[in-house]
């Protein structure tokens, strides 16, 4: 939970959960005494009348929504807004040897990022040694067929779901994203699934469920559990199986097999 919400009810003199309110302070190592007092007005909810308007006015500006990469860098961290554009490393074929770079930016009408025809498939790849060895693995996954005549491009985990990348893969008619086989994999093509519907494909080999024993469990149960019921809504039933068979989550180097150790 953001401190945000909270310290813009106070500027605008409305009522908040002091508790929380309070709590959330902690964790950014600030007493609440040293920066004002609560009025009770009734249960949970609290008028806070600020002492230290100085140091109220620096944690406003600290955790007020970036309106720009450079302002979220003067708060402390770029990250926290999305950048302008983004480039995306990308061949055109599974053998290819040459690379494209290809700028996605807001300036640029969707077509004039692209010289491809809308006809042609894309194939994301979520890691680098499965970009890098992308023949082998596409034929674990079953997209030999398509292999060299697909624009593949190395997705590199969230970078993705970017607005201007998904205004670029709009422009295609089919778009095979090969993810790890865990929560953030579902996630994330949930995400581009907003955007493109069906034209994202979740790809998987049909023997996926045969990988169980690779599977590793999550640092939190949660995370299986939702990843779990995410891969039964989509009606994932090889993903399913793999996740019940082997409780955890699989990366989708185990693909490229030992020669690539």
């Amino acid at each position: 939970m953001s401190l945000y919400p909270y310290l813009k009810a106070i500027k605008s003199g409305r009522t908040i959960n002091a508790a929380r309110f309070i709590t959330l302070l902690k964790n950014e190592n600030i007493n609440f005494d040293s920066l004002g007092v609560a009025e009770f007005v009734r249960a949970e909810r609290y008028f806070i009348h600020i002492s230290s308007l100085e140091l109220f006015e620096q944690l406003y500006e600290k955790h007020t929504p970036s309106r720009s990469r450079i302002h979220a860098a003067k708060q402390g961290n770029s990250h926290r807004h999305s950048t302008n554009s983004t480039y995306l490393i990308a061949k055109f074929g599974a053998t290819a040897q040459v690379h494209i770079g290809i700028k996605c930016s807001p300036e640029k009408a969707p077509e004039e990022m692209s010289s491809f025809d809308y006809l042609t498939p894309i194939i994301l790849i979520e890691n680098s040694d499965c970009f890098t060895f992308c023949e082998d693995f596409l034929v674990a996954m079953e997209l030999e067929d398509i292999s060299n005549e697909a624009l593949i491009i190395f997705s590199s985990g969230n970078a993705i779901t970017h607005k201007q990348t998904q205004r670029f893969l709009s422009l295609f008619e089919r778009i095979y994203y090969c993810p790890d086989y865990d929560l953030a994999g579902l996630e994330i093509f949930e995400t581009l699934y907003k955007k493109l519907g069906n034209k994202i494909i979740f790809t998987m080999p049909s023997d996926l469920a045969c990988y169980y024993e690779y599977c590793q469990k999550p640092d939190k149960q949660k995370k299986f559990i939702n990843a779990l019921d995410k891969a039964e809504h989509w009606k994932f039933t090889e993903l399913t199986s793999l996740f019940s068979k082997g409780l955890g989550f699989i990366e989708q180097e185990i693909f490229l097999g030992e020669e690539y150790e």
